[in-house]
């Protein structure tokens, strides 16, 4: 699925299962992290960016959490998953608006990823 599907909450992405059916489904959201974090490589050094995707990842970097923070969300992963979770979102959104790492290595958001990807086979 292309990430401006995603950002637009069309049928099968993980925003409209979270809205909707209030669900967080992991793979659906490794794979906006993943979709993200190749536009945020894609674009790198562009001095211009697409407004819709711009919109909708500004978007998502404040919904995401305060959708998921709210009190009746249904909880499936640790308060540390979710942490970590909101904290790729933003270095991805600082990614993608400055053109920087928020890191000081390229690749430690793509770690960051593999980790999070990698909460079932162990607990964070």
């Amino acid at each position: 699925m292309k990430l401006i599907d995603e950002l637009n909450a069309e049928n099968g992405s993980f925003l409209l299962e979270l809205r909707t059916d209030f669900n967080w489904n992991h793979n659906s959201f490794i794979n906006l992290l993943s979709e993200l974090n190749n536009e945020c490589k894609q674009t790198k050094g562009d001095e211009n960016l697409s407004r819709d995707i711009a919109s909708g990842i500004w978007y998502i970097s404040d919904f995401i959490k305060s959708w998921t923070k709210h009190k009746n969300f249904p909880k499936k992963y640790s308060d540390e998953y979710y942490k970590k979770a909101y904290e790729l979102i933003n270095d991805l959104a600082y990614s993608y608006f400055t053109s920087e790492s928020p890191y000081q290595s390229e690749n430690k958001i793509d770690n960051h990823i593999t980790k999070l990807k990698n909460v079932l086979q162990q607990r964070i």
